[in-house]
């Protein structure tokens, strides 16, 4: 037994009957060198990706490695930089649309959150499919999902969804998972009825009046406000801003998207909610990148509910190692045959201690 647990293979041995995500990445993290995670930590300080870095660094002391204390300090972001990334990024994610950072994400997840960012999308790709323009189908597909489950004070937010549909403006969804969704997008939607719906109503215009108190409402967002996706410090300032009958959008909307053709939409978008709420929105970015179906996103869920805000490191560290066995399988297959043989070789030195026992005996009562 001794011989066995002193094994190269015996660090793998819980993989056997515990195979879950965590447990995957868990086992991963143990193998890893100081020399490979400083060696990560370096690339993502070069990629000016300090959030990353910081995770790493925090991972490299869970496991117990001593890092340099330079390459701890380059982690830290210049704090002119993160100030106008943060600043003119949620902006524009929040009036445009506009996504290309991950303050201009939550700034367009906050125009959801009141339904300005769905229905101006909507208005957008919608009014590009009615004249035949090349139109983004899975932002038309999740803005209408948008607006048909959402008023202002009335339900819950479904963050999952406005967080998909902005990650694919971005283009941080894998090819194979975005293709998917676009597919499901593009079937769902009853384009008779969207015509009827965009041709009743013009697109809503913004009152130039209610911008001022508007970005005063949006600079008054604090970190928690957005980290937490809890934007409701704006729907005030948007009304004025922006005044619309809600319930009056989402029955101009009323019967576009098929019934039961959006629920694949709906489970990713639930898994995408989850993995925000339990591993925050990097993780989420990473996780999009990586998983080309909804099965891959539960999966994906259930170690971002293990590793919490570790999440993002591990995936950048591993891929969708971080969720399937993948190379391991080759390290339990080898558990199995040791573990086997260990077995038959214990068993035949049973028999040979029980044999000598019987000479012995015999010699000794002859």
């Amino acid at each position: 037994m001794a011989a066995f647990y002193s094994s190269p293979f015996a660090g793998a041995l819980p993989l056997l009957v515990n195979h879950e995500p965590e447990s995957i990445t868990r086992y991963r993290l143990a193998r890893l060198s100081p020399d490979e995670i400083e060696q990560e930590i370096r690339s993502a300080v070069a990629e000016s990706d300090f959030a990353d870095a910081q995770d790493l660094v925090r991972i490299g002391k869970d496991l117990g490695h001593e890092l340099p204390p330079e390459l701890v300090a380059a982690t830290v972001e210049p704090m002119t930089a993160t100030v106008w990334r943060n600043s003119s990024g949620f902006a524009q994610g929040f009036m445009y649309g506009e996504v290309n950072s991950v303050p201009s994400i939550f700034g367009a997840v906050a125009a959801d959150y009141v339904v300005f960012g769905d229905v101006r999308d909507a208005y957008t790709e919608g009014g590009k499919l009615l004249v035949g323009a090349d139109y983004d189908s899975f932002t038309l597909g999740a803005s209408l999902f948008g607006i048909a489950t959402l008023a202002p004070g009335a339900g819950a937010f479904d963050a999952g969804a406005s967080i998909l549909k902005n990650a694919n403006k971005a283009r941080k969804l894998s090819m194979k998972l975005s293709a998917r969704l676009a597919g499901t997008a593009r079937s769902a939607i009853d384009v008779d009825a969207l015509k009827r719906g965009l041709a009743s109503m013009p697109a809503p215009k913004v009152s130039i009046s209610g911008l001022p108190r508007l970005a005063g409402a949006v600079s008054d967002l604090s970190v928690d406000d957005v980290r937490k996706l809890d934007f409701s410090k704006l729907e005030g300032p948007l009304k004025e801003a922006w005044p619309i009958d809600v319930t009056a959008i989402r029955r101009q909307f009323d019967g576009v998207l098929r019934p039961g053709a959006v629920d694949e939409i709906r489970i990713a978008a639930d898994a995408v909610g989850d993995i925000q709420a339990n591993a925050g929105i990097r993780s989420v970015f990473m996780t999009l990148e990586h998983a080309d179906n909804p099965a891959e996103l539960a999966s994906f869920k259930s170690l971002a509910k293990g590793m919490g805000d570790r999440t993002a490191a591990a995936i950048r560290l591993f891929g969708k190692g971080a969720i399937w066995l993948g190379d391991l399988i080759y390290e339990i297959v080898a558990i199995v045959v040791f573990a086997i043989l260990w077995s038959l070789g214990s068993v035949w030195t049973l028999i040979s201690i029980v044999r000598g026992l019987r000479r012995l005996v015999r010699t000794q009562f002859a």
